[in-house]
């Protein structure tokens, strides 16, 4: 499982074709923050266990049964720094996976930018600014990044778990964002 995520986290670097933040440093605090609204607060998310983000009867109602697996491994998108992850399945009733990460080396700005190969929509999750990033020539899934503080975001990816008919790109959204506003509602409550 680790690899898939690994893999999962290099078809995503692949969308930063040319992306001027791909250096990986994140941008001094609200620097070119051009088109970004402001948060409500910071949530700094420094040390933030990923897998803590969503407690067990969450994961049961999302259809997360699966046993959380927590990573931390250089992601290229996210300047080759060490990415803190949280995978986890879903068997039943439909095979899914999701993946939720605490990026402390890049900020928003990154999937702002307009370099991406992929569409990107704004949104809000409990009030912060936030993207549904889909990528051009994938289509198995779909991420929801959230902009938490200065060069801080939590990225959640939800991806269909291979059975047929597949899963909606619009479903793996709507379940992206689920997951995300469940995840931000956490955050928030224990900082």
């Amino acid at each position: 499982m680790r690899q898939v995520w690994r893999l999962l986290l290099l078809v995503v670097a692949v969308l930063v074709a040319g992306c001027s933040a791909a250096g990986g440093e994140a941008s001094p605090p609200d620097q070119a923050r051009s088109g970004i609204p402001p948060r409500p607060h910071e949530v700094r998310i420094d040390g933030v266990d990923p897998c803590s983000l969503l407690t067990a009867e969450q994961r049961a109602e999302l259809g997360l049964d699966g046993r959380p697996v927590f990573d931390a491994a250089p992601v290229a998108l996210y300047g080759g720094a060490d990415v803190p992850l949280c995978a986890i399945r879903g068997f039943q009733p439909r095979a899914v996976a999701v993946g939720i990460s605490v990026v402390t080396s890049a900020g928003m700005e990154l999937y702002t930018s307009g370099d991406l190969a992929a569409e990107v929509r704004p949104v809000q999750v409990r009030g912060f600014p936030a993207v549904v990033a889909l990528p051009t020539r994938f289509t198995g899934y779909c991420s929801v990044i959230v902009d938490v503080a200065p060069g801080q975001l939590l990225d959640v990816q939800f991806r269909d778990g291979g059975r047929n008919p597949p899963i909606s790109r619009d479903q793996l959204c709507r379940d992206a964002e689920q997951v995300a506003e469940i995840a931000m509602g956490t955050l928030i409550a224990s900082r």
